[in-house]
């Protein structure tokens, strides 16, 4: 088997620990005023690693594990496979519950107090045009480094569909390099996790609540790919043998 679930359930656990500290740490976050340059650089990187754009970066990082670990060409190919089931898997389930929930993002709060908006909820009232231009009213009060991330995410918050990736990531190719006996880069792999769950915290676009959230669902489906396993070796089977 490429992925064993004891593996990917002690992976889940390191992350939730990672997560938790984040969670922790974040209660002292201030949205409004100037931010180190340092630290909203750092957290913007991360945020991107895992975003709509960096994930492929991070993705196409992570897809050459297998060939690191020189396996052979059918494995690494079920592997692969196993891996892009994830990604669909957590693509289709973040873009469902976000429709389904509905839950405002933290700096619609923030908005709302500094009277740019009427309420949270009714920033989901306004047209897109109209969600940034309430945001570009408090330039000047909020960090440079975090309006960008309002005025590109203006959907709903939960679950964090960063934050998902990077759990799925996290659990699957930490099981695999816990089964090859690479402890400390499935260490480091959670810690990153867990550093772009604090970065979303940080930028204002989710609430802890919504990095649990995915970390459950993210376990959910790393624990089904013993499943899609089984079904891709079949299916191979299946083929090489009508050739």
């Amino acid at each position: 088997m490429v992925f064993q679930k004891k593996y990917g359930l002690m992976c889940a656990v390191l992350l939730c620990m990672f997560l938790s500290f984040s969670a922790l740490v974040s209660v002292r976050f201030s949205f409004v005023g100037e931010v180190n340059d340092a630290l909203g650089a750092a957290f913007s990187f991360l945020s991107w690693s895992a975003g709509s754009k960096g994930f492929l970066f991070t993705t196409a990082l992570l897809c050459a594990i297998p060939f690191f670990l020189k396996w052979p060409r059918q494995r690494v190919l079920v592997c692969l496979s196993c891996f892009a089931f994830v990604l669909g898997a957590s693509f289709v389930t973040k873009t469902v519950l976000k429709s389904v929930t509905q839950e405002a993002r933290p700096y619609t709060y923030v908005l709302q107090d500094l009277g740019a908006v009427d309420s949270a909820d009714g920033f989901y009232s306004l047209s897109s045009a109209q969600r940034v231009k309430a945001i570009d009213t408090v330039k000047g009060l909020v960090s440079e480094w975090r309006l960008p991330h309002w005025e590109g995410e203006t959907n709903y918050s939960f679950p964090s569909g960063h934050t998902i990736f990077a759990a799925c990531a996290a659990i699957f190719w930490g099981a695999i390099l816990l089964s090859e006996g690479h402890r400390l880069l499935a260490v480091m792999l959670a810690m990153w996790a867990g550093l772009v769950g604090m970065s979303r915290l940080w930028l204002g676009m989710h609430w802890s609540v919504d990095l649990f959230g995915s970390l459950v669902f993210a376990t959910g489906i790393c624990l089904l790919v013993p499943i899609a396993e089984i079904a891709i070796f079949r299916r191979g089977r299946i083929q090489n043998n009508q050739a």
